[in-house]
Protein backbone atom coordinates (compact mmCIF):
# COMPACT_ATOMS: atom_id res chain seq x y z
CA UNK A 1 0.00 0.00 0.00
CA UNK A 2 1.07 3.54 -0.78
CA UNK A 3 -0.35 6.32 0.47
CA UNK A 4 0.34 10.02 -0.69
CA UNK A 5 -0.57 12.96 1.04
CA UNK A 6 0.93 16.16 2.34
CA UNK A 7 4.38 16.29 4.14
CA UNK A 8 6.81 17.60 5.26
CA UNK A 9 7.81 14.83 8.55
CA UNK A 10 6.13 17.03 10.92
CA UNK A 11 2.66 17.45 9.72
CA UNK A 12 -0.64 16.27 10.59
CA UNK A 13 -1.02 14.39 7.51
CA UNK A 14 2.48 12.28 7.95
CA UNK A 15 1.07 11.37 11.55
CA UNK A 16 -2.56 10.47 10.35
CA UNK A 17 -0.72 8.18 7.23
CA UNK A 18 1.50 6.77 10.45
CA UNK A 19 -1.49 5.91 12.70
CA UNK A 20 -3.60 4.55 9.60
CA UNK A 21 -0.49 2.09 8.79
CA UNK A 22 0.18 1.13 12.64
CA UNK A 23 -3.76 0.28 12.81
CA UNK A 24 -4.05 -1.47 9.26
CA UNK A 25 -3.44 -5.53 8.31
CA UNK A 26 -0.98 -3.85 5.83
CA UNK A 27 1.77 -3.00 7.85
CA UNK A 28 4.20 -2.68 5.46
CA UNK A 29 2.75 0.28 3.95
CA UNK A 30 4.79 3.08 2.02
CA UNK A 31 4.31 6.72 2.55
CA UNK A 32 5.08 9.43 -0.07
CA UNK A 33 4.95 12.99 1.27
CA UNK A 34 4.07 15.61 -0.76
CA UNK A 35 4.49 19.39 -1.06
CA UNK A 36 1.00 20.32 -1.02
CA UNK A 37 -2.37 18.66 -1.69
CA UNK A 38 -2.75 20.12 -4.71
CA UNK A 39 0.44 18.57 -5.76
CA UNK A 40 -1.39 15.11 -5.72
CA UNK A 41 -4.25 16.14 -7.34
CA UNK A 42 -2.62 17.72 -10.09
CA UNK A 43 -1.13 14.35 -10.69
CA UNK A 44 -3.69 11.84 -9.64
CA UNK A 45 -2.75 9.59 -13.08
CA UNK A 46 0.45 8.92 -11.69
CA UNK A 47 -0.38 7.07 -8.87
CA UNK A 48 -3.04 4.56 -10.44
CA UNK A 49 -3.87 1.84 -7.89
CA UNK A 50 -2.17 3.69 -4.72
CA UNK A 51 -4.12 6.07 -1.98
CA UNK A 52 -4.35 9.33 -0.81
CA UNK A 53 -5.26 10.78 2.39
CA UNK A 54 -6.40 13.86 3.26
CA UNK A 55 -8.54 15.76 6.03
CA UNK A 56 -11.64 16.86 5.85
CA UNK A 57 -11.13 19.82 6.85
CA UNK A 58 -9.10 20.39 3.56
CA UNK A 59 -9.27 23.66 2.13
CA UNK A 60 -7.38 25.04 -1.40
CA UNK A 61 -7.37 28.53 -1.97
CA UNK A 62 -5.63 27.46 -5.19
CA UNK A 63 -8.14 25.12 -6.33
CA UNK A 64 -11.22 27.33 -4.77
CA UNK A 65 -12.42 23.60 -3.11
CA UNK A 66 -13.14 22.42 0.22
CA UNK A 67 -13.38 18.68 0.95
CA UNK A 68 -17.09 18.22 0.23
CA UNK A 69 -16.60 19.42 -3.41
CA UNK A 70 -12.66 17.66 -3.75
CA UNK A 71 -14.69 14.37 -2.71
CA UNK A 72 -17.63 15.21 -6.03
CA UNK A 73 -15.54 16.94 -8.48
CA UNK A 74 -13.10 13.41 -8.62
CA UNK A 75 -16.00 11.05 -8.37
CA UNK A 76 -14.35 9.50 -11.28
CA UNK A 77 -10.69 9.22 -10.63
CA UNK A 78 -11.23 8.38 -6.36
CA UNK A 79 -12.76 5.43 -4.51
CA UNK A 80 -13.40 6.87 -0.54
CA UNK A 81 -11.89 3.47 0.95
CA UNK A 82 -11.87 4.20 4.38
CA UNK A 83 -12.11 7.25 7.73
CA UNK A 84 -11.24 7.47 10.45
CA UNK A 85 -10.43 9.69 13.40
CA UNK A 86 -7.44 11.02 14.70
CA UNK A 87 -6.56 14.22 16.52
CA UNK A 88 -4.23 16.31 15.69
CA UNK A 89 -1.25 17.58 17.61
CA UNK A 90 -2.06 20.62 19.57
CA UNK A 91 -2.97 24.37 17.16
CA UNK A 92 -1.51 27.48 18.89
CA UNK A 93 -2.20 30.82 18.03
CA UNK A 94 1.06 33.04 18.50
CA UNK A 95 2.08 36.31 18.30
CA UNK A 96 5.36 37.94 17.88
CA UNK A 97 5.13 41.01 20.01
CA UNK A 98 8.00 42.93 18.75
CA UNK A 99 6.59 43.23 14.82
CA UNK A 100 3.70 44.94 14.49
CA UNK A 101 3.04 44.67 10.80
CA UNK A 102 -0.40 42.36 10.98
CA UNK A 103 0.95 39.50 8.75
CA UNK A 104 -0.44 36.47 10.00
CA UNK A 105 0.65 32.81 8.24
CA UNK A 106 -1.80 29.98 8.51
CA UNK A 107 -3.07 27.04 6.29
CA UNK A 108 -6.35 27.65 4.26
CA UNK A 109 -8.07 25.39 6.28
CA UNK A 110 -7.28 26.58 9.65
CA UNK A 111 -7.20 30.86 9.11
CA UNK A 112 -10.81 31.22 9.80
CA UNK A 113 -9.69 29.99 13.14
CA UNK A 114 -6.97 32.31 13.03
CA UNK A 115 -8.76 35.21 12.33
CA UNK A 116 -11.85 34.27 14.74
CA UNK A 117 -8.92 35.12 17.39
CA UNK A 118 -6.94 37.81 15.55
CA UNK A 119 -9.64 40.47 13.50
CA UNK A 120 -7.04 42.57 12.05
CA UNK A 121 -4.47 41.14 10.02
CA UNK A 122 -3.44 39.95 6.98
CA UNK A 123 -3.44 36.12 5.64
CA UNK A 124 -1.31 34.47 3.85
CA UNK A 125 -1.23 30.85 3.40
CA UNK A 126 0.94 28.35 3.54
CA UNK A 127 0.75 24.79 2.18
CA UNK A 128 1.25 23.17 5.63
CA UNK A 129 0.87 24.57 9.59
CA UNK A 130 4.44 23.72 9.33
CA UNK A 131 5.58 25.70 6.78
CA UNK A 132 3.53 28.43 8.16
CA UNK A 133 5.46 28.32 11.73
CA UNK A 134 8.83 28.86 9.52
CA UNK A 135 7.00 31.78 7.22
CA UNK A 136 6.26 33.64 10.28
CA UNK A 137 9.48 33.52 11.93
CA UNK A 138 10.92 35.46 8.39
CA UNK A 139 8.27 38.37 9.05
CA UNK A 140 4.73 37.43 10.40
CA UNK A 141 3.78 38.82 13.26
CA UNK A 142 0.40 35.72 14.12
CA UNK A 143 0.78 31.86 12.90
CA UNK A 144 -1.47 29.73 13.57
CA UNK A 145 0.72 26.17 13.75
CA UNK A 146 1.07 22.78 15.75
CA UNK A 147 2.56 23.16 19.52
CA UNK A 148 4.98 20.46 18.45
CA UNK A 149 6.60 23.04 15.49
CA UNK A 150 7.46 26.00 18.03
CA UNK A 151 10.00 27.03 20.19
CA UNK A 152 8.78 30.39 21.94
CA UNK A 153 11.21 33.80 22.26
CA UNK A 154 11.11 35.93 24.84
CA UNK A 155 9.31 37.95 22.56
CA UNK A 156 6.46 35.39 21.68
CA UNK A 157 3.13 34.73 23.36
CA UNK A 158 0.59 32.15 22.40
CA UNK A 159 -2.90 33.40 22.19
CA UNK A 160 -5.24 30.59 21.76
CA UNK A 161 -4.31 26.97 21.91
CA UNK A 162 -6.89 24.04 20.80
CA UNK A 163 -6.94 19.96 20.60
CA UNK A 164 -9.14 18.85 18.15
CA UNK A 165 -10.39 15.84 16.58
CA UNK A 166 -10.08 15.07 13.01
CA UNK A 167 -11.79 13.04 10.15
CA UNK A 168 -9.46 11.20 7.62
CA UNK A 169 -10.60 10.37 4.18
CA UNK A 170 -8.61 7.99 2.52
CA UNK A 171 -8.97 7.13 -1.12
CA UNK A 172 -8.01 4.63 -3.60
CA UNK A 173 -6.93 6.63 -6.64
CA UNK A 174 -8.47 5.11 -9.94
CA UNK A 175 -6.12 7.09 -11.69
Amino acid sequence: MIIHTLGPQETDSNDAAHYYLSKSSDKKGQIILHNSYEEIISTFAKYKNEFFLIPTAFKSVTLNMTWGELHYHYLDQLILKNCFIHRLNPLVIIERCDRKNGIAYSHPATAQLLTSRIHSCQVRYSPSKYLAYQQYLKDGQYTLTNEKNIVLSSKEKIIARYEPQMIWSLYQIKG
